[in-house]
């Protein structure tokens, strides 16, 4: 969700008057929450009701095809120089209306791709210690390369250079000859078109190849229609430094919107010569509600959302790491989104204290299903990089070591028993994270 996307519901009150617009943007300056408070209450729902009556609107069903033809939004295309096969799990909803919504917005957005990282990258065969960050990016108004750049430099780590991360991203956007032209008779959403505080708006395969990162990117929706324009899809994205493998999509109760949560899963092997895997997801919620549901009362939405999301991901018993905007603008962590994810990912810590979003709110939650070893806090990152969220940062620590007693910040130790010289990279992480949010 983004910061002038906050909803503005427009009760128009002549005869045969529509209502317009599925998220009309709230003038800069202006307070997120004052706005939302002002809809929400007793007074704004009873204007809208009693307008819709008085003026006899019918609020119409967007119009879908019976059938559909095979889509290309569920096809992965690669950039890999080796030539080998690549597939991609599809978990398509099962219901009549939401297949039939999917198969509307499907034809608006291209295929799902994966690039590997730059073929001259530096490499790193074995790994200990991966970073995890998550980060809605504001449809190009996140500087992912600004980011980047002060991740590997340890900005976040108090000063230790970080080598071997993956970035979980939400609102990416893609552009070019691979998106589609906007197909007629289709309900398009609203371009967002935000520029990051420094150099160009770039997508996000030009973004990871900028950066030397492998990229695996799932449009979720069309980015506006093309209106001489170039085309362009948003939805979820995950780079890595390290290979990824096992893609999948996974399409969310249709709300208004197409939503597809993005999954692969990172491989590498230990310095003591043992394999490990790590799922990781992205994904992001609905802001808003439909017309039927007066828009507002959304958090049931997300919730059977969450609950769908974390039935599909409950199938196979892995190590999961999801990124995630929920959009959980109503209630915070006590959102119905939130509580149903949390039993499902039990080694997740919630920031306390913190927000993620302008305005003071939490939308944005890592949420962890790793063995209890392996897992960190998590902590907010204390810059926006041009987004309107701030990023969450974690670490996951690969090695079999016991946490430390009441903290879940690990330290090494050696055979002895004593603490070993060289810090966790976790413990640095944490010390960078203090050193950020001060």
């Amino acid at each position: 969700m983004t910061s002038d996307s906050w909803l503005v519901i427009s009760a128009i009150t002549n005869h045969g008057s529509a209502i317009a617009s599925d998220e009309l943007r709230s003038s800069p300056g202006r307070e997120p929450g004052a706005i939302l408070d002002r809809i929400i209450s007793f007074r704004a729902l009873t204007v809208i009701l009693s307008t819709t009556v008085a003026a006899g609107c019918v609020l119409a069903q967007a119009t879908v095809p019976e059938t559909a033809s095979p889509a290309t939004c569920r096809g992965l295309v690669t950039d890999i120089e080796e030539r080998r096969a690549t597939s991609m799990a599809w978990h398509e909803l099962v219901d009549r209306r939401g297949r039939l919504a999917m198969a509307e917005s499907c034809a608006a957005v291209g295929p799902a791709v994966y690039a590997e990282r730059r073929r001259n990258a530096v490499t790193h065969d074995r790994v200990d210690e991966l970073a995890i960050l998550s980060w809605n990016a504001h449809v190009g108004g996140g500087d992912i390369v600004g980011i980047v750049n002060a991740l590997r430099r340890g900005e976040f780590t108090g000063g230790e250079p970080v080598r071997n991360f993956v970035v979980l991203l939400q609102e990416a956007f893609r552009t070019g000859a691979i998106v589609p032209r906007t197909p007629a008779g289709v309900s398009i959403p609203r371009r967002i078109e935000a520029f990051p505080p420094k150099g160009p708006r770039q997508d996000i395969v030009q973004t990871a190849r900028a950066l030397g990162l492998g990229v695996f990117y799932v449009p979720s929706m069309r980015n506006g229609a093309d209106g001489g324009s170039a085309a362009e899809d948003r939805g979820n994205a995950i780079l890595s430094t390290l290979p990824l493998v096992n893609f999948a999509g996974i399409e969310l109760p249709f709300e208004r919107q197409r939503r597809i949560a993005a999954v692969a899963t990172v491989t590498g092997i230990d310095t003591a010569g043992n394999p490990w895997h790590l799922r990781l997801v992205s994904a992001h919620l609905n802001a808003t509600a439909s017309v039927r549901r007066l828009w507002v009362f959304s958090s049931g939405v997300r919730g059977r959302q969450a609950k769908h999301l974390a039935t599909v991901l409950a199938s196979e018993d892995v190590p999961t790491v999801m990124g995630s905007d929920l959009n959980s603008w109503a209630g915070g962590a006590s959102e119905p989104a939130v509580t149903e994810l949390l039993p499902h990912f039990p080694q997740t810590s919630i920031p306390v204290g913190q927000s993620t979003f302008r305005g003071g709110r939490m939308l944005d939650y890592m949420f962890l299903r790793v063995p209890s070893v392996w897992a960190s806090e998590v902590r907010t990152i204390d810059d926006f990089f041009g987004s309107d969220h701030r990023p969450l940062i974690s670490w996951i620590h690969l090695r079999k070591e016991e946490p430390v007693v009441g903290n879940s910040v690990f330290v090494p130790t050696s055979a002895a028993g004593d603490a070993a010289p060289d810090r966790s990279m976790a413990a640095r992480l944490l010390e960078g994270a203090l050193r950020i949010n001060r």
